[in-house]
């Protein structure tokens, strides 16, 4: 343990040293001591084996693409190694943007963009893809929706400012009316926002950002396909991935973890990393095409949709392939506006000039008739 934490001292200090050159502010702070994990991954995960991201790399990894994620800090795997774009901290504590307290966002940003190199069973959906990783939580214990909003909401206009192509949130907070209209900037400038559907089962209130419009909201499944009982249940819930018994890595030290309990938190990057595909695959979709293919393709439940797992189940390879039909492709786009003419009074003034004339013709053809036919009887007309 002594040498352990000597050596770790002494990278802290390394680090520290050539940020004051490289800059501004260290990955690790002096005092930063996330969860330390050497244990290796034992088998592949089972979202790995339902998911099956292999079958789409032929088409695309995610490349060119950027996807924020707004969390607890990303560590510093060696899946996540040149992974990272950038990193930023808007924390009070300054800890430092790859310090992950909660042992959060490293796993969340393994999911999405983690590398496919070989060395573990465990990899991320879309490996082509960067992270932009944003620090707004200090600690698990200040990961619930009672936070301050304002990191919040600073990372995400920061991610849009920065060129994120998606942005994970796989958190809840208040709402307000800044959270709101950073959400709806993300959408007006193209960035798909996928967030956590929540963790408060069938009871509680509403879960924000998840309920806001332009957010695909995501609800988490178990390993048997069924419904994690802590996922929230609401109106708002557009499609469901794995949230249950989740591995991943850890923020420190090489090694991996797993989350028996999950939460709709993983569920969310799951999502995220199939949007990074799509928006690598279709680099023109618009946010709503991303979350159209996702929604439609998913594994629907027999009613069609319900607040339980929404559309249904995530399908990474469908939500790529297939091809939309022409109705399909009708219902994502906008509806035509009226050719209306230069003057618009005009048309109608012309129809009801038509009309008065054929009138007047008429009545006049009427009276013609009751005068002169009875006069042509009394005169002895005939037709010869």
């Amino acid at each position: 343990m002594f040498w352990r934490r000597l050596g770790r001292f002494t990278a802290i200090i390394l680090i520290a040293a050539s940020s004051i050159v490289l800059a501004p502010s260290p990955a690790y702070a002096e005092d930063c001591e996330p969860e330390f994990r050497e244990e290796p991954m034992p088998q592949r995960p089972w979202p790995l084996e339902r998911l099956q991201p292999e079958r789409i790399w032929p088409l695309t990894q995610g490349e060119g693409v950027k996807v924020a994620v707004i969390d607890s800090g990303v560590g510093e795997h060696p899946i996540l190694k040149g992974q990272v774009a950038g990193a930023y901290d808007f924390t009070e504590d300054e800890m430092g943007p790859r310090c992950d307290m909660a042992s959060h966002g490293t796993l969340v940003a393994g999911i999405i963009a983690g590398k496919a190199d070989g060395s573990s069973p465990f990899h991320g959906i879309a490996p082509g893809a960067k992270i932009l990783s944003y620090r707004v939580i200090e600690s698990i214990e200040g990961s619930s929706h009672r936070d301050s909003v304002i990191p919040v909401v600073n990372g995400i206009n920061r991610a849009i400012d920065d060129g994120a192509d998606v942005i994970n949130l796989s958190l809840t907070a208040i709402h307000t009316t800044a959270l709101e209209n950073a959400i709806k900037r993300a959408h007006d400038e193209g960035v798909v926002v996928v967030a956590a559907a929540g963790n408060s089962g069938a009871d509680g209130n509403r879960e924000y950002p998840a309920a806001y419009d332009n957010v695909i909201a995501v609800a988490g499944i178990g390993p048997d396909g069924g419904h994690v009982e802590s996922s929230s249940i609401r109106d708002y819930v557009d499609v469901a991935a794995p949230g249950a018994e989740i591995d991943g890595p850890a923020p420190s030290g090489g090694g991996y973890g797993r989350r028996d309990e999950g939460g709709t938190s993983f569920a969310a990057p799951y999502v995220s990393a199939t949007a990074a595909l799509l928006k690598s695959y279709y680099p023109d979709a618009t946010p709503d095409e991303i979350a159209y293919r996702i929604t439609v393709t998913a594994n629907h439940p027999p009613d069609g949709w319900n607040a339980v797992v929404g559309h249904g189940e995530l399908n990474p390879y469908r939500a790529l392939t297939t091809v939309l039909t022409d109705m399909e492709e009708l219902a994502l786009a906008p509806a035509a506006a009226p050719i209306l003419p230069d003057d618009p009074g005009k048309e109608m003034r012309d129809q009801a000039f038509v009309l008065t004339i054929t009138a007047v013709g008429l009545v006049i053809l009427f009276l013609s008739a009751k005068v002169i036919v009875p006069r042509g009887r009394m005169r002895g007309w005939r037709c010869d």
